[in-house]
């Protein structure tokens, strides 16, 4: 454990160097995200990110680190309707080619944010896995499949689904359903709502709401990483009465809205607010402001918010 902490703190002050991308650490994978201002031309980002890139060649160089420039990897990230620009970037003398997908942190992101392949990777893996569940059935008991379903398969479920299960997923939901009736020895084509209940399992949508109504919760109290202070503002009404249209009221329904104004729809901030606002009236034992609400443990909601969600089912 002393290697890797020594090696982070020798290169703790790597980022000094570049002056206009942002940089990322995660252990000893460095990455740059240069977003570039609105109308800037090729030619200046092009310059600008050689620039970092010749910055970061003679750290690397005075701090006696070596640098394999051919596994050093380039996407850029666009809209559909915006074909690649011509770009001409190097590092130390070797020109780095656009890609069109890029694995960073275990998740597959493409030049689109899409996310196809890693869907596409991720429902193999479920497949591989639900054929394990089906093997392993007939000789396990019914305690050990349900940790063997999240040790094979929810483990690589649940890992990004709040940034790739904005997409569309069909196809791995049916994954999902498929492993629980297994888990139930039931029928191919047998509702499957009843055994996520039975085996006490939720749903891959709803876990995907449960994320981003959790990340909304430990917002608003302060527990995220600093980068989301007041990423989330509570709805203030412009009154301070005794009404239901008051938050901080008794009579509140729903406690604890967060304002869904000067947010991009689409974005996944949108998503994670809108699911915040539409549930919180349905969570079990709702606390009658919005002060009680935020005085529930990530536990507790979590908790909470699973039984929600199997009443549903």
């Amino acid at each position: 454990m002393l290697g890797p902490l020594l090696f982070l703190i020798y290169i703790n002050d790597l980022h000094k160097c570049i002056h206009n991308s942002s940089t990322f650490h995660f252990a000893d994978d460095t990455n740059l995200l240069y977003i570039p201002e609105k109308k800037t031309r090729n030619r200046n980002i092009i310059r600008k990110l050689n620039n970092d890139l010749k910055s970061l060649h003679n750290w690397l160089l005075s701090n006696k680190i070596s640098l394999n420039s051919t596994k050093t990897e380039l996407i850029v990230f666009r809209k559909k309707t915006i074909d690649l620009p011509d770009v001409k970037i190097v590092l130390n003398g070797v020109k780095l080619i656009p890609k069109s997908t890029t694995k960073y942190l275990g998740l597959i992101m493409d030049e689109h944010l899409t996310f196809k392949e890693h869907i596409l990777f991720l429902n193999a893996k479920l497949n591989r896995a639900n054929n394990l569940l089906a093997l392993s059935r007939h000789y396990l008991p019914q305690n050990l499949m349900r940790q063997l379903y999240y040790a094979q398969f929810n483990s690589h479920l649940a890992y990004g689904c709040q940034i790739w299960g904005q997409q569309n997923i069909t196809k791995t939901i049916t994954l999902q359903k498929k492993a629980v009736r297994l888990l139930t020895f039931s029928m191919k084509n047998s509702l499957s709502s009843p055994f996520f209940k039975q085996t006490s399992i939720v749903k891959l949508k709803d876990q995907i709401t449960m994320n981003n109504m959790l990340f909304v919760h430990s917002t608003l109290r302060n527990d995220s990483p600093s980068y989301f202070n007041d990423f989330f503002e509570l709805y203030m009404p412009n009154h301070s009465f005794n009404t239901r249209n008051n938050v901080n009221s008794s009579y509140s329904f729903p406690p604890g809205s967060v304002s869904l104004s000067n947010i991009t729809k689409e974005t996944l901030k949108f998503t994670c607010a809108k699911n915040w606002n539409e549930n919180i009236k349905k969570i079990p034992n709702l606390p009658e402001n919005t002060i009680g609400l935020l005085t529930f443990s990530t536990t507790k909601i979590k908790k909470q918010l699973k039984n929600m969600f199997f009443i549903g089912y």
